[in-house]
């Protein structure tokens, strides 16, 4: 009965927890695309007031939430360190 009892909990955690999971991974893929060729800062913050941690390359794809915060856009970097990038800059590709 025990061995039921647990089986069944560690199910429904499972359930519980795969919807956060997925929804943690949901973004959107954008194309850096600024005015002029040029690479595109990727900042701590969203706005010109926060330090700059990174850059992503002109028509360089980088991975990002699909919603902007006061416009601009929270990416990921490849060093797995995460920053914000200008929205108007980048062109969605795929969700």
């Amino acid at each position: 009965m025990r061995r039921i009892i647990a089986v069944t909990a560690l199910a429904a955690l499972t359930l519980v927890a795969a919807p956060a999971a997925a929804q943690a991974t949901e973004g959107c893929y954008y194309e850096v695309r600024p005015p002029y060729p040029a690479n595109l800062w990727i900042r701590s913050g969203p706005g010109t007031g926060y330090d700059v941690v990174g850059s992503a390359g002109y028509l360089e794809t980088i991975w990002g939430s699909c919603q902007s915060q006061g416009g601009w856009v929270r990416v990921g970097a490849d060093d797995g360190m995460p920053g914000w990038a200008y929205r108007p800059y980048l062109h969605r590709v795929s969700h």
